[in-house]
């Protein structure tokens, strides 16, 4: 089972920004569902958005991403807040162009999770700081059904 989630890791940490939703849906070869749980107005113009990114009810990505309104333009930022769309869709979209920087990752196999936080720039601006939980062992069981 190691060798099944450490391929799923490395698929995942390759999965291109923004890709994350369609690259579980290429794993699992069936459709998946992004849900915003929850999106928060800070303190000014900072916001807080939690995912979960599903399959049938088993939740198998949970994030955290923080934003800053004076960051981002008008016309993404009232996508953002309609809270229909991931992150990733809207952007691509929009055809904008967006780079990951990695500020952490951590993939725990005993746990069956990897974790990583990271932010995604627009020309060298931070739009987004992401914090993810993707859990491997049920993105495995998932595959299996």
């Amino acid at each position: 089972m190691a060798v099944s989630l450490d391929f799923l890791a490395k698929t995942l940490l390759d999965a291109p920004v923004g890709h994350v939703e369609q690259t579980i849906e290429e794993i699992l070869k069936q459709p998946v569902r992004l849900d915003v749980i929850e999106q928060n107005l800070i303190s000014g113009t900072r916001y807080s958005r939690k995912i979960v990114i599903a399959f049938d009810q088993v939740p198998i990505v949970r994030a955290t991403v923080k934003f800053d309104s004076k960051n981002i333009p008008k016309l993404i930022m009232t996508e953002l807040l309609q809270k229909k769309e991931g992150i990733g869709n809207i952007l691509r979209k929009h055809n904008i162009t967006v780079q990951r920087n990695t500020l952490e990752i951590n993939v725990e196999l005993d746990d069956k999770k990897l974790t990583r936080d990271y932010e995604i720039r627009h020309n060298n601006l931070i739009w987004f700081v992401i914090t993810e939980e993707i859990r491997l062992d049920l993105l495995n069981a998932c595959q299996n059904r």
